[in-house]
């Protein structure tokens, strides 16, 4: 009887879904750009922005070639995400985004960076949807990697280098 309930837990925390975004910022010296990516899963994405902007169509497996998806998931992020840059707000330029297997990636930059010393990034990204959400931030510059795990309801981390 033990052994079922030991392997009747594990099944259902095996299934158990999780909700998780992951966001990559890394300098690029040479161009002298902060490159965001932020990897999303698809369904989880695209029932926010379902529930943000009601009316709207929305297919993320599937996007119209309006453009009307993209002016959305650039609108979201801007609301939900931002970032000061050595003490200073940036904004994301949204470049696009695209499906890959399970996930949206959508890419953004910063233009015009040198150098790195200090970011802080607000995160609320998908915290309407799920109280589960994790938003994990991997930061590169000059060679160092950091990284920190936002649980919902946290937004804020810093990163010195």
């Amino acid at each position: 009887m033990q052994l079922f309930l030991v392997s009747l837990l594990s099944g259902l925390l095996f299934w158990h879904p999780f909700y998780v975004s992951v966001v990559e910022i890394n300098h690029n010296p040479t161009d002298q750009t902060l490159e965001t990516s932020v990897r999303i899963f698809t369904d989880d994405f695209e029932n926010t922005l379902k529930m943000r902007y009601p009316g709207q169509k929305i297919d993320l497996y599937n996007p119209p070639v309006n453009g009307n998806t993209d002016s959305l998931i650039s609108r979201y992020l801007a609301e939900k995400m931002q970032v000061r840059l050595n003490g200073r707000p940036v904004r994301l330029k949204y470049l696009g985004f695209e499906r890959v297997e399970e996930s949206i990636w959508c890419y953004l930059e910063v233009p015009g960076v040198k150098s790195v010393q200090q970011l802080h990034i607000s995160n609320r990204l998908l915290y309407e949807y799920k109280k589960e959400q994790i938003n994990m931030h991997h930061v590169q510059t000059g060679g160092q990697k950091k990284s920190y795990k936002l649980n919902n309801p946290e937004t804020e981390v810093d990163f010195q280098f």
